[in-house]
């Protein structure tokens, strides 16, 4: 398997399938019926999704499923014009979807939203306020009061750049999103999108490998310490960014090298478990083949049965791949 061929079934193992998207729908249709019904005492005029899910950069297992819940605001300011406390707000939607047999104890606050955790996939409501010439207000993540948020913005920039970039800045995006992942989502999942547009607007790429390999290169730079939870997180992202840039630089000198099975290796930890290295039948063929001394490294630097120098047979062959 080449390193292009391991990156775009990576993408492919971590991406949405038909079936997950009909599943969402339903989830969907039946979350939206209960907001907007009229005598819930929640005032929803509309419910649109967004984040993730709705931008198609969203990956496996599902989670965080946003769902804008827009409420009437002439209806919850009170007798002076003001807006309630977020937290009031956040405790009636609890509340009231707490109450809907569907939901019975899956319903919890997790700030600013409130989220439905069903067995297989996580709903993140959010209330919000429209305000004049596009916008919403939203709660403040410390919950302190409202702010604007643009995220139908968001979403045709991203088209926008997606399109440019020959349809490939989503699925690039899916694969940051799930390095990210598994540093505990240190990076705001929207501002992986923000800095994706603002560099692939500058540069260019023709295909997953380099779109990646750019982002990681310049996200030092474009990455805002303001759109991170604490000022220690964006240093802790920085470190862990430049650890991948190293990496990939290494992995690139690799492939030069024609040592492209060492270069996979060197992807897969950066981007964990479900980074593919190695054809799961070519993995039981190769654990074979070295329990019977036939496995050799080719002068490519990929494995081989035919040709190359002998590996010393072994109980089975693994190579430091998952066995998964």
């Amino acid at each position: 398997m080449t390193l292009s061929q391991a990156i775009n079934r990576f993408i492919d193992n971590i991406s949405v399938t038909d079936r997950q998207e009909g599943n969402i729908k339903g989830s969907l249709d039946n979350i939206y019926y209960y907001l907007k019904k009229k005598d819930n005492g929640l005032q929803v005029k509309r419910t649109f999704t967004n984040g993730s899910y709705e931008r198609d950069t969203i990956i496996r297992p599902l989670d965080d499923i946003d769902v804008f819940a827009v409420l009437d605001i002439e209806e919850w300011r009170d007798d002076y014009g003001r807006l309630p406390s977020p937290q009031n707000v956040l405790t009636a939607i609890k509340d009231y979807l707490n109450g809907v047999p569907d939901y019975k104890d899956k319903v919890k606050q997790d700030r600013p939203c409130v989220t439905i955790k069903l067995s297989d996939k996580h709903f993140d409501i959010l209330p919000c306020f429209e305000t004049y010439g596009g916008g919403y207000q939203i709660p403040n993540y410390d919950l302190s009061g409202w702010t604007y948020s643009y995220p139908e913005q968001l979403q045709a920039n991203l088209d926008a750049i997606h399109k440019e970039r020959n349809y490939k800045v989503k699925q690039v995006v899916k694969a940051l999103k799930y390095w990210n992942r598994d540093l505990d989502k240190l990076i705001p999942s929207y501002h992986i999108e923000e800095t994706a547009i603002t560099i692939f607007s500058f540069y260019g790429f023709k295909n997953f490998q380099e779109g990646i390999e750019l982002w990681f290169k310049h996200a030092g730079f474009y990455l805002e310490s303001s759109k991170f939870k604490s000022y220690r997180r964006y240093e802790k992202t920085i470190e862990q960014v430049d650890k991948a840039v190293n990496k990939l630089e290494e992995a690139s000198e690799k492939c030069e090298e024609n040592k492209e099975t060492e270069a996979l290796l060197l992807w897969k930890d950066i981007f964990g478990r479900d980074f593919p290295t190695i054809d799961p039948e070519e993995a039981k063929n190769f654990s074979k083949a070295i329990s019977e001394g036939t496995l050799k490294v080719a002068a490519t630097g990929f494995l081989s049965t035919v040709s190359g120098h002998p590996i010393n047979a072994s109980r089975g062959y693994y190579g430091g791949l998952s066995k998964a």
